[in-house]
C-alpha cells in the first residue's frame, strides 16, 4: 500500500538508514489518527536527537491513540488504546473523574472534541505543550471480565 515499513517501537525506517516515520506514511499497526502522529512524534525526537549523539533508538513508542469518533446529532465516542489493548470503558483523562466517558456516545463526548478541536488549531499549533501522556495508561479504565 506504499506505507514505509518501520520499527513500530522506535519508528526507525527499516531499508533507509538516518530516517523515521511518524503518521499515515508508516506501516504501524494502529490508527492513522491525529493523535497517533502526536504521539509518535515524541519516540521520534527522542530517536532523532540520540542518533545524531550517537546512540541507538529507544523503543519507546507503544503505539498509543486517543480519538474522539463523531457519532452524529451532537455526541461522540471517545477511544484510547495501543497495540495491546484494545480500547475499554471507564473515565478519561482524569481516573474516575473523566469528565469524558471511554466507549461511551455522549452530549460530552462530542463538546469535548469540539472543545479539542479548537484548542488544537488556536493553541497547540500555536506552541502550547498540553501535558498528555505519549504511552498509554490503564489508569481509570476497565479491565474487560472474560465471559
Amino acid at each position: 500500500m506504499g506505507y514505509m515499513q518501520v520499527d513500530k517501537h522506535t519508528l526507525k525506517a527499516l531499508s533507509v538508514d538516518r530516517v523515521y516515520v511518524l503518521g499515515d506514511a508508516s506501516n504501524v499497526p494502529t490508527s492513522k489518527a491525529g493523535s497517533v502522529a502526536h504521539y509518535m512524534s515524541y519516540t521520534v525526537v527522542e530517536n532523532v536527537i540520540r542518533e545524531i549523539d550517537g546512540h541507538a533508538p529507544v523503543p519507546t513508542f507503544d503505539g498509543h491513540a486517543t480519538c474522539f469518533l463523531a457519532s452524529g446529532f451532537e455526541k461522540a465516542i471517545l477511544l484510547d488504546f495501543n497495540y495491546t489493548v484494545e480500547p475499554l470503558s471507564g473515565k478519561f483523562p482524569f481516573p474516575g473523574l473523566g469528565p469524558f466517558s471511554l466507549l461511551e456516545e455522549t452530549f460530552g463526548n462530542h463538546w469535548g472534541k469540539m472543545t479539542f478541536k479548537w484548542v488544537y488549531w488556536n493553541l497547540m499549533m500555536k506552541g502550547l505543550e498540553l501535558p498528555l501522556e505519549a504511552q498509554f495508561n490503564m489508569a481509570g479504565k476497565m479491565r474487560k471480565v472474560p465471559a
